[in-house]
């Protein structure tokens, strides 16, 4: 009994999320060549990698819209960033950096590797397909120096554990990292 409980809890919680995640979004009208064409449904659902969540949702989504990276990358040329940015918790920061990570890993089938500096641009287009990984949407932000921030303005580190794996921490309220407030994702 308990894990059907467990099932329709969760089931729950994913209805919920695909509802938040899309309150805001209306679907586009279908045009007429993509009526009866299920290949080229235009109201399908697009992932996002804008919440903590987004795992989820592409996962969901994943089995039933077409393999098209793109469509879940962000635009390739972002909006520069206005008072309109949303000010997310630096725990959602730095998940969504490890969601940008992932969708980087689906669409390559490894990590964007090297210094800051070097896996923000890999994020930012500087890839074989320039796709855009980073928006402002999801609390990312790139400084003067081109290195992506956590949630304080603080550089993140990023420690590459296997080509499929790779740690961020960020340095935390104190901005110093490997001190007891730093917070980690994998």
């Amino acid at each position: 009994m308990k894990k059907i409980w467990a099932t329709v809890a969760i089931l729950v919680v994913a209805v919920g999320i695909y509802f938040l995640e899309n309150k805001n979004s209306a679907p586009p009208a279908p045009s007429a060549t993509s009526v009866g064409n299920s290949q080229n449904d235009s109201t399908a659902p697009a992932a996002t990698q804008n919440s903590a969540m987004a795992p989820v949702a592409a996962t969901a989504i994943a089995t039933t819209a077409p393999n098209d990276l793109s469509a879940r990358a962000a635009s390739p040329n972002p909006p520069a960033t206005t008072d309109a940015t949303p000010n997310l918790p630096p725990p959602t920061v730095l998940d969504n950096a490890r969601v940008a990570i992932h969708n980087y890993n689906a669409a390559f089938g490894e990590n964007p590797v090297g210094n800051n500096v070097e896996i923000t641009a890999a994020l930012m287009g500087k890839n074989p397909k320039q796709i855009n990984f980073i928006n402002s949407e999801s609390g990312l932000h790139v400084n003067a120096n081109g290195e992506m921030v956590d949630g304080y303005g603080t550089p993140l580190f990023f420690h590459q554990l296997s080509g499929q794996e790779m740690e961020i921490r960020s340095a935390g309220e104190d901005r110093k990292l490997w001190t007891f407030d730093d917070q980690v994702t994998r």
